[in-house]
């Protein structure tokens, strides 16, 4: 009974703790003003001056990450070289080998305080970013802001949408489980086993005479590297969603209303499932587009949905409506989160050599960049529409 109630004291606590932090960051979003920068009512496509407010708003920002950095280094080491007694350690005996070892448990709570502190704010740049990138692309205004506040967070905080599994697509269809997991702890060391890398190289090349000093700030630069890219990741992610949700609302209406057979929601199913395989990721545009289309055709969600192997032959053998619908569908979602990977890139390959799709590498490159550009995706899509 004790430990039960501990667990939900701790529960408890982590949800006021989570519903605290979110009041602040809604309080800061709020705040931001919604300036007006000559943006347009054309969400798919950005002019000059909504291009140019994004430029600057993402330097701004990466600069300013990029100074965090600095700062929390210079807050860190310099009152830990200044006031050493400011910062006592405890001995203690190593449990295993039985040798007494240093634990500066002052300076491990310094650095967890200064950490938290460096975090909230990056988070609150990040809600800058994804809030001066909805205001250049007109996605809020003073009218929408509050409405559109929750996707807007969400890109902020960095949430990664795992909603498309309710729809039973599966993007690590195939992996082995335990190997994801171990990449997906690396990608997390990665920022730390660089900046061991730097002080093993200086070490290196200083031998003995190299200083504490030294060492210690060798990190820094990698850091604010790691800090001006996050800034930018999220802010190129805000850019791609904000204008994934505007392609995919304009597709939809121009698709004919008609009913699919039981075959051809399968094999609309088997390409949205195609698109997640070959993603290898959950990706924001992928769900609104798979509940986009499972709405329109009044297709029932699955709790499960297996990519059978010959998929590329059963599209190859299709009608030509729900082919050029699929095939639509296939090239919308490879560029849909702005990046085309090497594994679709294998897959376009074999698409091409079955004769399924004719756009190349560079094709689906140029699709790319026109739509996070701004530029829509009129130019390609509409030999498929009018097929669909």
């Amino acid at each position: 009974m004790l430990s039960v109630s501990a667990d939900n004291l701790a529960l408890s606590l982590a949800g006021r703790k989570d519903f605290f932090m979110e009041t602040l960051f809604n309080r800061f979003y709020q705040r931001l003003p919604v300036r007006n920068i000559g943006a347009d009512e054309y969400l798919h496509l950005l002019n000059d001056k909504e291009n140019g407010h994004i430029r600057r708003s993402l330097r701004l920002a990466m600069l300013a990450a990029a100074l965090l950095s600095v700062i929390g280094f210079l807050t860190y080491y310099l009152p830990v070289y200044r006031f050493p007694h400011l910062f006592p350690s405890a001995s203690v005996t190593a449990p295993l080998v039985g040798s007494v070892i240093r634990l500066p448990w002052a300076e491990l709570v310094w650095c967890a305080l200064l950490t938290s502190v460096e975090l909230y704010l990056l988070t609150l740049l990040n809600i800058f970013g994804a809030h001066e990138i909805a205001i250049a692309t007109g996605f809020i205004t003073n009218a929408t802001k509050l409405e559109r506040a929750k996707p807007l967070l969400q890109i902020g905080l960095e949430r990664k949408t795992t909603e498309v599994s309710r729809y039973g697509i599966d993007p690590f269809q195939g992996l082995n489980k335990s190997l994801l997991f171990l990449f997906n702890i690396a990608l997390r060391l990665k920022g730390w086993f660089a900046n061991q890398t730097v002080r093993f190289l200086v070490r290196l090349l200083l031998g003995r005479y190299a200083v504490r000093a030294l060492l210690d700030f060798a990190g820094m630069p990698i850091y604010m590297a790691i800090n001006a890219y996050s800034v930018y990741a999220v802010m190129r992610e805000a850019r791609v969603i904000i204008m994934g949700q505007t392609v995919i609302g304009l597709l939809i209406r121009r698709l004919p209303r008609r009913e699919l057979s039981a075959s051809e929601q399968e094999l609309l199913y088997d390409t949205l499932q195609f698109i997640a395989v070959s993603k290898r990721d959950f990706h924001q545009n992928h769900y609104l587009l798979t509940r986009a289309l499972l709405e329109f055709f009044q297709i029932p969600s699955e709790t499960y949905h297996q990519l059978p192997d010959d998929y590329p032959e059963k599209l190859k053998q299709a009608p030509a409506a729900i082919a050029a619908l699929c095939r639509l569908v296939i090239l919308l979602g490879f560029i849909l989160d702005g990046h085309i990977s090497w594994r679709e890139r294998l897959r376009l390959q074999k698409l091409n050599q079955l004769h399924v799709l004719d756009e190349s590498y560079a094709d689906l490159k140029h699709y790319a960049r026109d739509f996070l550009n701004g530029a829509g995706v009129d130019a390609w899509s509409e030999a498929y529409l009018k097929l669909a």
